[in-house]
């Protein structure tokens, strides 16, 4: 997951200051004594519960040649290597230089502006710029067992850093290279969410002006150049992929009773898809990125389409989308479809969603009457005749089908409401149980004494990382220590940004962080004044926003707020002051790496870790002198 990658890759575990046995229970059985947290994700791409980016310390594409030169399959070969430590999993060494991430490519995201909790640990080890973190490394009896440790820290990792956008985000002014993006009404694209009943696309007021490009076009034209130097560097290769233990297969069985063995420690054998990730080899013909990238290849209909379990048989929506779309005539896709237009992307999407077909959804609901039992593709029925087309969508936005892709209903026009499927119909949960259920008699949830759901305090940071007490003064009794919150902006553009003339008139013109009137008092602080906001990650320089609807002891700094406008150099450091994130780092828990245990495994989009970031103490003090900018 993205979170684990993070972590890892921005080094932010080099700042650990507590094991991972510090998170579990006095009753536990040790088996967190001697770890850390960089250990567990260590094991968890180990044991296949989650993935990670390399996924060895060689080359994916080196492992097939290796076997070939030993004369053996390349599967056992590789889990042989595995196992006696000829090949290692990367997240044992992430700062091995070939484990870096070395191109950095963001879309429809602003990383360094808004969401890279740490982002100071960005700055100094991704891209080896100027960093306003100020912790300490771990101390050497607190560092991690399984993974290597590297006396200096290495800075500067990635060698490219590529965004697509069509505003200069904190992000873009970092990046390398910036490609210019078609906004939201310059190009053809469909916009759908679990908050309310509807689909509906976005259509081009305008044509996208100048050297900008809809997301589809510029990744098609990558596709395409890159296949052109395809042919010289990488031809037709054989890749190794491992991914994780997977939700709704047999490998969320793969941890019986919750006991958790380890292969590296000779507790079990190293069974791809049982004790460790699954390991599938993939021939990759590199020159036809571009023709497989504008094609919808055959696989679907050979192999269907699952989500949730449940596989939809897709040949007749696939021959469909060849009629409505064409077909590619010569090449390697030909006879395939057209995926050549991000119009033809969004027909596609559409053709092979029971949301949107009613077909679809009817079939799948059959399907899974025959596990369990009971009646259900009524709850389609009425649409079962129903396609949404693009053409529908901009005509208006059009409510969504029943599917079993979700576990509410719609039908009828009821208002979707998650698991009535469930409840109403009898549909099993996705548990281990097929139930609702409350105990997990995994390892680790004893260990951290969570078998049942129990109440944890927020994590204390003094006792972790020497922060000052909630409510205790500096020395010279000038700032105020505050538990400190990071909420979802109320004076933004939804998630993109703030700095709009309109939204800044509305919000200080600037950067602001919310704090109660008895804090703000206790230090002289009062409302609007020019605040600095520290702690061992970074420093913020914000306007102070005083209100009487603020706790003692907390404060707010509402998310993406942005680098770009009013921001003044801090009297910390002399330099640009820093974002919401600044102030934050990423926060694993342990048990959030838990896999291949029932609803405790793997899907995308659906299980992994989260940074928690909720426990972070800062302190506020008024500053001493006027801004500089």
């Amino acid at each position: 997951t993205q979170t684990t990658y993070w972590y890892m890759h921005t080094d932010q575990w080099r700042y650990d200051r507590f094991g991972a046995d510090t998170l579990a229970a006095t009753t536990g059985a040790g088996r967190f004594a001697n770890t850390t947290t960089a250990d567990a994700v260590a094991l968890s791409q180990r044991l296949g519960w989650q993935p990670f980016y390399p996924q060895f310390d060689i080359s994916s594409l080196d492992v097939a040649d290796r076997a070939a030169a030993a004369g053996e399959e390349t599967i056992p070969y590789l889990v042989e290597q595995l196992k006696n430590g000829g090949i290692n999993f990367a997240a044992e060494d992430p700062d091995a230089h070939q484990n870096h991430p070395k191109i950095w490519s963001i879309w429809r995201a602003n990383t360094l502006g808004s969401s890279a909790k740490g982002d100071q640990y960005f700055f100094r080890h991704l891209l080896g710029v100027d960093s306003s973190a100020t912790a300490e490394e771990t101390p050497e009896h607190l560092r991690p067992r399984d993974v290597k440790w590297h006396d200096e820290a290495p800075v500067g990792k990635v060698d490219l850093m590529l965004t697509l956008d069509f505003r200069m985000t904190s992000h873009t002014l970092h990046s390398d290279v910036v490609l210019p993006a078609a906004t939201w009404y310059e190009k053809h694209d469909l916009s759908t969410t679990d908050m309310h009943p509807f689909v509906h696309s976005f259509n081009p007021a305008i044509s996208h002006p100048w050297e900008s490009r809809t997301d589809w076009e510029t990744w098609a034209g990558i596709a395409e150049r890159f296949s052109e130097l395809a042919e010289t560097h990488l031809g037709t290769r054989q890749d190794v992929v491992a991914f994780p233990l997977q939700h709704d297969t047999p490998g969320e069985l793969a941890t019986p009773h919750g006991r958790v063995k380890d292969w590296k420690f000779g507790e079990c054998e190293p069974i791809p898809g049982r004790t460790m990730p699954t390991l599938v080899q993939v021939e990759r013909d590199y020159t036809q990125i571009h023709a497989k990238f504008t094609s919808i290849g055959p696989l679907l209909e050979k192999l269907g389409m699952t989500t949730k379990g449940i596989t939809f048989d897709v040949k007749d929506y696939v021959a469909e989308l060849g009629k409505l779309n064409g077909v590619h005539r010569t090449g390697p896709a030909a006879g395939r479809p057209k995926l050549e237009t991000d119009l033809q992307a969004c027909e596609f999407i559409l053709g092979l969603s029971g949301t949107t077909n009613g077909h679809m959804a009817t079939q799948g609901f059959k399907t899974l009457e025959k596990r369990t039992g009971t009646t259900m593709h009524d709850l389609a029925a009425e649409h079962e005749g129903k396609r949404i087309s693009f053409a529908d969508t901009k005509a208006a936005p059009v409510p969504v089908i029943t599917s079993p892709e979700w576990s509410g209903s719609e039908s009828g026009g009821r208002r979707y409401s998650p698991f009535t499927i469930n409840v109403e119909r009898k549909k099993p949960w996705h548990t281990l149980t097929g139930r609702q259920h409350f105990y997990l008699d995994h390892d680790w949830m004893l260990e951290m004494g969570e078998a049942l759901p129990v109440f944890r305090p927020p994590l204390d940071m003094t006792a972790l990382f020497g922060e000052r007490s909630l409510g205790e003064k500096d020395e010279a009794g000038t700032s105020i220590s505050v538990r400190y919150l990071t909420p979802h902006n109320k004076w933004a553009i939804h998630s993109m940004y703030q700095e709009n003339f309109y939204m800044m008139n509305l919000s200080r013109g600037g950067q602001n962080i919310w704090m109660s009137v008895q804090d703000a008092e206790a230090v002289g602080i009062t409302d609007n004044d020019w605040v600095e906001v520290t702690n061992r990650n970074g420093v913020v320089s914000a306007r102070a926003v005083v209100s009487h609807r603020m706790p003692p002891g907390t404060a707010f700094m509402h998310h993406g707020q942005e680098r770009t406008v009013n921001v003044p150099l801090t009297e910390r450091d002399g330099r640009r002051g820093g974002i919401t994130n600044s102030l934050t780092r990423i926060m694993l828990k342990p048990s959030h790496l838990i896999g291949g245990y029932g609803q405790l495994s793997y899907a995308f989009n659906y299980y992994g870790p989260t940074g928690n970031q909720r426990d972070e103490v800062t302190m506020i003090r008024k500053r001493t002198a006027p801004v500089e900018y």
